[in-house]
């Protein structure tokens, strides 16, 4: 309608009316335009907000996993200097010691594997809206934790522990076979967020063959390698739990920045 008007003055050479009603068609256009960015910055910001209510709830995941994890790793090396102890000391005396020392052997080569929780990052990451809700250097902290950390991880877990594979052989196969129906479940559970239980390894009986038990103790104690690969287990479990320290450290930083940030 307002064309139509606006070629009408233009035939008649109202150059007023011309310039009026130009003026409400370019005022009219950015008006639309601005309106269109609004509702564009709206989405954006609601999209942001979602994207990093999403990425929070991932991080928390993950300190409640890592909460897990180092509580379960805490008990395998217990379990590793015990049996370091035991094999610096006299044979064990009682069947409540000698139990203990096969059922620590099997405990200290434990592994769980643990990683942060990276599909919401890469959900981000290949639809380009990471700069939704990170800077420079929060984009930056969070290919760190993602990508470096998790490279760090998978190097630390890619081989499995010698010392595990030396001490299932040198246990008598009926007493491994005991450990694992007992252990391995009891090992993996509870893993829901937010619970830690007291223990995760409980008691296990010994066989009623218990001649079984004590040739596992002397296969134990008489092997060369199980000693430089208890060494070594130590070593790993050592650098396991520093390193699951500072993944928690950092999930919990970006976690307080992310929610700064909102």
């Amino acid at each position: 309608m307002i064309l139509q008007r606006l070629a009408t003055s233009i035939r008649k050479q109202d150059w007023f009316t011309v310039f009026i009603e130009t003026l409400i068609v370019v005022f009219g256009v950015f008006i639309g335009l601005q309106v269109n960015n609004w509702n564009e910055a709206r989405k954006d910001r609601i999209q942001a907000e979602t994207s990093r209510e999403r990425l929070i709830a991932d991080l928390r995941a993950d300190l409640d996993a890592f909460a897990i994890r180092r509580q379960w790793y805490e008990e395998v090396l217990e379990a590793a200097l015990r049996v370091d102890d035991a094999l610096q000391s006299d044979p064990p005396d009682t069947v409540d010691e000698t139990w203990r020392f096969v059922r620590d052997s099997w405990i200290a080569g434990g592994e769980w594997p643990f990683a942060p929780s990276a599909q919401i990052y890469k959900e981000l990451q290949n639809a380009g809206d990471l700069d939704l809700i990170a800077s420079g250097s929060m984009q930056r902290r969070l290919r760190d934790y993602y990508e470096d950390s998790a490279h760090e991880i998978e190097i630390s877990l890619t081989f499995r522990s010698a010392y595990a594979d030396l001490v299932h052989q040198l246990i008598e196969g009926r007493v491994g076979m005991l450990m694992a129906d007992c252990l391995s479940a009891a090992s993996l559970e509870p893993s829901s967020p937010g619970t830690t239980p007291a223990t995760f390894y409980k008691d296990c009986q010994p066989p009623e063959d218990f001649a079984l038990v004590m040739r596992s103790v002397t296969s134990l104690r008489e092997s060369a390698a199980l000693r430089s690969q208890l060494n070594a287990r130590l070593n790993r479990l050592s650098g396991l739990r520093s390193l699951l320290e500072y993944l928690d450290r950092q999930a919990a930083s970006l976690v307080s920045d992310l929610e700064t940030t909102r």
